[in-house]
């Protein structure tokens, strides 16, 4: 066993248990930490169904930080996450796990952008292009996209990027990437599918979308 997969679940009583067995089924050899962050629904009895490992945060303490408690529990080579919603799919992570090494990378992450199918909600979509040209103009770097969440990362390099102060939101992600390039970490894009999520959003897109433009443009 050499990675794990971190799942950040928030009320996903009506997923994650669809999440895990895709899991499963793609990455077999996988650890799984469900990080259940403060739900008022039945997501830790529904994933306990599916006997794997669940971190709970006693009360919310958003994305970032549920993110940031599964990766430093990881004790794997690798460490992945992909949200609990399915809007992601983690069949792409065996051609992760492919890539990483053999260009030994540090990191590699989904480009919705460049997949067959992107079911994204169309004010999002916007947004997420945006926040791609912004970080395309800030930093040379060309990624197509820079606030997925479907990656891999080398769990060696979590103290060179600084996990533990990477920021407790959903803004997480765009500091994340800004960290990956900004610290010259190899890493790779590829292009994966993204789907229209099972329950309600919450993402809150004028406070976490200024937050991803504050994180392009400040993260170092």
């Amino acid at each position: 066993m050499e990675l794990t997969v971190v799942v950040p679940a928030y009320n996903e009583e009506s997923s994650i248990r669809a999440t895990i067995k895709n899991i499963k089924k793609y990455v077999p050899d996988a650890y799984i930490i469900i990080v259940d962050d403060g739900s008022k629904d039945k997501t830790i009895e529904t994933a306990k169904k599916e006997k794997v490992k669940i971190i709970v945060h006693k009360a919310n303490k958003g994305y970032g930080a549920a993110l940031k408690t599964g990766m430093f529990a990881a004790k794997t080579g690798y460490v992945a996450f992909l949200d609990a919603d399915m809007t992601y799919n983690p069949k792409y992570f065996p051609l992760m796990m492919k890539y990483v090494k053999k260009f030994d990378l540090d990191s590699i992450w989904g480009n919705r952008f460049a997949g067959t199918r992107n079911k994204m909600p169309f004010i999002r979509k916007i947004g997420n292009k945006i926040f791609a040209l912004l970080f395309w103009l800030i930093t040379g770097e060309n990624v197509g996209d820079c606030s997925s969440g479907q990656r891999i990362l080398k769990t060696k390099i979590l103290k060179k990027i600084d996990l533990r102060t990477l920021p407790n939101d959903l803004d997480f992600i765009t500091a994340l990437s800004k960290r990956t390039v900004s610290r010259k970490l190899a890493y790779k894009v590829i292009p994966v599918n993204y789907e229209r999520r099972e329950g309600n959003s919450k993402l809150a897109l004028i406070k976490h979308g200024f937050r991803m433009v504050r994180n392009i443009i400040v993260e170092k």
